[in-house]
């Protein structure tokens, strides 16, 4: 990831306890638009005019600001953005290794839905992830992105009732 990146996003808010459904929903809704937790209650990523705009959609109540950061700070926001960037790798392999069964398993009509759903996510989640890398300037990521992509070209040509 490139440690030079400078300018930062960064969401704050405060929900009490009550609101717990309500904090669920936004923990999720800030991972979907390429957030990683900074700490508690705190979402960071690097800057751009759509993430941050994404960001400010978010939640009314939430407050998002965009920062200079200073070359001491950049080390910590970098390791969090990479930890969720990351979070995510490992879940494209099990996800990856979940739509290989479903295609060896797609042999009628009702397990062939199940893997067009998994494959269709697949592709949601791929391209999530490369944006999240492209935003992090992360180009091993980017990379890893290209190869999970023939992967899932490799898993769709092949034949069902088969694992490759």
């Amino acid at each position: 990831m490139d440690k030079e990146i400078k300018e930062w996003s960064f969401a704050f808010f405060d929900l009490g306890s009550k609101e717990s459904a309500r904090r669920v929903r936004l923990h999720r809704n800030l991972r979907r638009v390429g957030a990683a937790l900074h700490s508690q209650s705190v979402y960071c990523m690097p800057y751009s005019q759509g993430s941050f705009r994404s960001l400010q959609g978010l939640d009314r109540n939430m407050f998002v600001i965009k920062a200079d950061v200073g070359q001491d700070e950049v080390e910590e926001l970098v390791h969090a953005y990479e930890v969720f960037t990351n979070s995510l790798m490992k879940e494209v392999c099990q996800k990856l290794e979940a739509l290989e069964d479903a295609k060896a398993s797609a042999v009628d009509i009702q397990t062939r839905r199940g893997y067009t759903k998994r494959l269709n996510k697949m592709h949601e989640r791929l391209d999530h992830l490369e944006y999240v890398a492209k935003l992090g300037h992360n180009s091993e990521v980017i990379d890893k992105v290209e190869a999970f992509k023939r992967q899932v070209v490799k898993i769709d040509d092949g034949e069902p009732g088969k694992l490759i």
